[in-house]
């Protein structure tokens, strides 16, 4: 339930925690984004608080031909369509430094324990209940399926948290949400 919600409503916006930074080495052109990042909000380098612009391939392309190919400097931009859970930068690192991120992300990890408590803000907890439930009455059990209830706390969670997005729209945010750059 809380994976869910935080998939449909964006609710762990992160720029403290070690999804949200990344070290780089001279050399390096790509900085690995953590595995719960759902989107990338802002990239700045440590060393100088300078904001990254965020720049597709295709403009890329476009403006710099042969932008791939660039000698090793102080990065000016990170390319979000390049490759999947990775930014690339252009140009290359020159030298040791961090990106620092601002990200939405999944939780860090599944509650598991009884005692586990969800990483979303206090407010929601009640509507996760709205999912369970929905996920309980479709369970393929003569005495528990109920495609009535199910769809009535599936409506309830939707209202809290928003419609369910799809991985291809997921995966399509990630990538080009910040086609508006200009360096």
């Amino acid at each position: 339930a809380v994976g869910e919600a935080c998939r449909r409503a964006n609710l762990i916006v992160d720029s403290s925690s070690s999804a949200a930074s990344a070290s780089i080495s001279a050399g390096d052109t790509y900085i690995d984004l953590h595995d719960t990042v759902i989107k990338v909000r802002r990239a700045t380098l440590a060393s100088t608080g300078t904001p990254l612009t965020f720049i597709v391939s295709r403009t890329m392309d476009e403006r710099v031909p042969g932008w791939e190919l660039s000698l090793a400097s102080t990065p000016q931009v990170v390319v979000p369509d390049w490759e999947s859970g990775k930014l690339r930068l252009w140009p290359p690192a020159a030298s040791d430094d961090s990106v620092l991120l601002t990200v939405v992300r999944d939780p860090f990890k599944d509650m598991e324990a009884d005692d586990d408590e969800p990483e979303i803000p206090k407010r929601y907890h009640s509507a996760l209940l709205d999912w369970m439930l929905c996920q309980g009455y479709l369970k393929q059990d003569a005495d528990i399926f109920d495609a009535v209830r199910a769809a009535k706390f599936e409506e309830r969670f939707t209202a809290e948290f928003g419609p369910a997005s799809s991985a291809i729209e997921e995966h399509w945010a990630l990538e080009q949400y910040h086609d508006v750059g200009e360096f």
